[in-house]
């Protein structure tokens, strides 16, 4: 945790699971191919020192008052301070600065004439050839052009006018280019700054600088655009807290919450550099794309985005370094550490109001405000480089000739409406040209710029220039596209919050409408299921009876095949046995043959055991026709059960083919539930939706309401005589275009008349 505390998270991004990403080339102890930043604070390119620095005369006139300190009355609606304000909101503003000569080139030119490609004068930036004799080779006039190469480099001058030129430190460029711009973030409005330029021509150190989270910002120092506008953006806002404070009870005072968003747009795409799963590492290795998603009513966005909730200026330092080490970065022909990627770093203030209802009965309702700023580094753009980078200077080089071709395209479309706008008023013939279409979606980078470039939002570019020879064509072309993007005039207004409540008022009926619509679907699913449950019923208990028949006939089935086996093993037995007595008996029988030969005292005897032998022998031919019968019996069940296995074998499948329904019937009633618990989850989030737009909407027709009062009661008695003086001078352009339409008729008629009279002269 830092001195200044940690900052409040509340939004992340939702991690993919992705396996790439976690193979990164450290395993085999080689480099990535992708290149990323090392661990330092944020990167000076062209760093300027403050000693040995004369001391600097003041701005010009137009700017001479940008030093004071901010006050209330800045951002309060209806000033005549935040009148004047608006009034400028209307151009494209551009600024050019030239950098210092660095070391490395200081030393190159030892024992030589020091000479600027770039001179300068109040608002006019003059490019030098230096192969015609150092003669003026082009003139570009900017809003203002800012010398920050310090008189201790001895530059030579061409022109006299130039040679006590102003020297522009970090705190004059912050004045001139965005001090302005904070107070406008209190009342809805907003704002854009970005950089343009070569690589190491001085966008990171303009836009970021050299910074201690720990120290106090201002003064002379060399902190860059961000830290000074996230300063000036907590003294304005304690500020207004202080008066809050004194004017109004605690339930009534707004609720200020700044939010921090910082990405980074690599090779068309975008990275979160926020991300808090990268909190304790460094590099690129573990960034996620992000997605551009487009909201009809507030523009672009990035989808999950991670947003912290800060509560001071070196917080937002914090973050700005924390994000700066996962930005990619690499060696080029200029540079040894140039950044790779366009980087945007957004400040949002929110407004948060309790409404009291309008009587007793009413629920009170909220009043949000919000306004935003863009701070965008865009990234160098140079011929030089690498071969293994030439993917990623083409995916740079054309990001930026999109954001060209972007405001070619509106400067172009804003000049055919003037002149479509001039020909109607004085009746002058315009041809009809269709009006061209501004190609935002052919770049990631302008896509997101879309409403900081040609949409509702003060942009001020800086155009960075080299003083080295080497880069004179790099500086003509950026000199070049610069002047032309001044040209553009945007309409800045504020962030009209009726217009978003309105689209959301819109969405609630189309989201109650599909609340219908559900509720409906749910209730024929409902007996949809219903009568599938009393279908699943029938076929369980004819399962369960058919299961009963079936054990019943199985057991029966089992009882009559041991039946068989034990009467097959009986008959085998009794076969045995007497087989074995009719063995005995012959044996017998031949005994007393041989007794009878010995004697005939014996033939009684032996008749008598014979008829004896006999008798036994009937007796057991009897039984054993009794036991055959028997067996016959049960061959004859066990012949007739064989008959009827076939039928039982058919029923059996018959049943089987039964339960496997039912079975199915069951997997279908749970697929069913399932089904009606999803409709039921996302029901209950459609009402929850459906409430929270409508409560957005109250939300939104009472701001509605108070916005209206306030622009009544801030209608004066000037602004009515104004408004009287425009319908007079209306009334008098009508009255003019009327005559002149008369004109026209008269002369047209005349013309007719004439020739009519041609063509009778000719006839005769």
């Amino acid at each position: 945790m830092t001195l200044n505390g940690e900052p409040k998270l509340i939004q992340a991004p939702k991690r993919r699971n992705s396996r790439s990403t976690s193979r990164t080339a450290t395993k085999n102890n080689t480099p990535s191919n992708t290149p990323w930043r090392a661990a330092k604070s944020a990167r000076a390119t062209t760093p300027l020192r403050n000693a040995g620095k004369a001391p600097h005369s003041p701005l010009p006139a137009r700017y001479h008052d940008l030093d004071r300190n901010l006050t209330l009355e800045d951002a309060a609606v209806g000033t005549d301070a935040f009148k004047n304000r608006v009034s400028e909101i209307t151009s494209f503003r551009v600024v050019s600065r030239v950098r210092p000569f660095i070391k490395e080139e200081l030393a190159e030119m030892n024992g030589q004439e020091r000479r600027s490609i770039v001179e300068m004068t109040s608002t006019k930036t003059i490019l030098l050839d230096p192969k015609d004799s150092w003669a003026p080779k082009a003139q570009f006039d900017f809003d203002a052009s800012l010398w920050s190469i310090p008189p201790t480099h001895h530059i030579v001058h061409t022109f006299q006018d130039t040679k006590h030129r102003t020297y522009a430190t970090q705190k004059d460029v912050y004045n001139l280019i965005a001090k302005d711009l904070v107070p406008h973030m209190f009342n809805g409005f907003n704002s854009c700054i970005l950089t343009y330029g070569q690589t190491g021509s001085g966008k990171t150190y303009t836009m970021m600088g050299v910074y201690d989270p720990h120290a106090s910002c201002g003064g002379d120092g060399e902190e860059g655009i961000i830290p000074r506008v996230s300063n000036d953006l907590f003294l304005i806002l304690k500020e207004r807290i202080r008066e809050e404070e004194k004017t109004k009870q605690p339930r009534d005072r707004t609720k200020f919450r700044v939010e921090v968003s910082f990405v980074e747009i690599y090779m068309e795409r975008v990275r979160d550099l926020l991300d808090p799963a990268l909190r304790h590492t460094r590099g690129n290795e573990r960034l996620q794309d992000a997605r551009i998603r487009q909201d009809p009513y507030s523009g672009p966005f990035v989808e999950g985005v991670t947003k912290y909730e800060v509560e001071n200026w070196g917080q937002c330092c914090t973050l700005l370094e924390r994000g700066s080490q996962h930005r990619t970065t690499c060696a080029t022909a200029v540079h040894n550490q140039s950044s790779r990627s366009h980087a945007i770093f957004q400040l949002t203030v929110v407004q948060e109001q309790v409404v009291p209802g309008i009587n007793k009965y009413a629920l009170p309702t909220f009043k949000t405000q919000a306004g935003r700023i863009n701070l965008v580094d865009l990234a160098g753009s140079e011929r030089g480089g690498f071969q293994d980078y030439v993917k990623e200077s083409a995916a740079i080089n054309t990001s930026l000739l999109a954001l060209r071709r972007v405001i070619d395209c509106l400067t172009e479309r804003q000049n055919m409406l003037m002149e479509m706008a001039e020909a109607e008023i004085t009746g002058k013939c315009c041809q009809e040209r269709p009006l061209p279409q501004v190609p935002f979606r052919d770049s990631v980078l302008t896509w997101l710029l879309s409403d900081s470039v040609g949409g509702n939002a003060r942009t001020t570019m800086v155009a960075t220039l080299s003083p080295l020879v080497k880069n004179y064509a790099d500086t003509l072309a950026t000199l070049q596209w610069s002047s032309r993007a001044r040209n553009l005039v945007t309409l800045v207004k504020m962030n009209d919050q009726a217009m978003v409540h309105n689209g959301m008022a819109s969405q609630a009926g189309a989201l109650d409408n599909a609340v219908r619509i559900q509720r409906q679907n749910l209730d024929s699913l409902r007996q949809t299921l219903r009568s599938k449950k009393e279908a699943a019923l029938q076929m369980e208990r004819q399962t369960k009876a058919l299961k009963k028949s079936t054990d019943k006939m199985q057991t029966r089935e089992q009882e009559i095949r041991e039946d068989r086996a034990a009467l097959i093993i009986q008959r085998t037995f009794h076969r045995l046995m007497f087989a074995k007595k009719y063995e005995a008996y012959e044996l017998h029988y031949a005994r007393l043959r041989s007794a009878n030969k010995d004697g005939a005292g014996g033939a009684v005897n032996y008749r008598k055991i014979r008829e004896q032998a006999e008798v036994r022998e009937q007796l057991a031919k009897q039984k054993l026709k009794v036991e055959e019968g028997r067996t016959d019996e049960k061959a004859a069940a066990v012949a007739k059960y064989d008959l009827d296995y076939e039928p039982r074998a058919a029923r059996r499948r018959e049943a089987e083919e039964r339960q496997a329904k039912i079975f199915q019937a069951m997997n279908a009633e749970k697929i069913l539930r399932q089904y009606s618990e999803k409709r039921e989850q996302e029901l209950k989030e459609l009402r929850r939706i459906a409430d929270e737009e409508k409560n957005k909407h109250q939300t939104a027709l009472k701001k509605l309401t108070d916005m209206e009062k306030a622009i009544a009661d801030h209608k004066t008695e000037e602004h009515k005589q104004k408004v009287l003086e425009a319908k007079g001078q209306l009334e008098a352009l009508r009255n003019r275009c009327d005559e002149v339409r008369s004109r026209r008729y008269e002369v047209v008629k005349a013309l007719q008349n004439m020739r009519d009279r041609h063509k009778k002269v000719i006839k005769k």
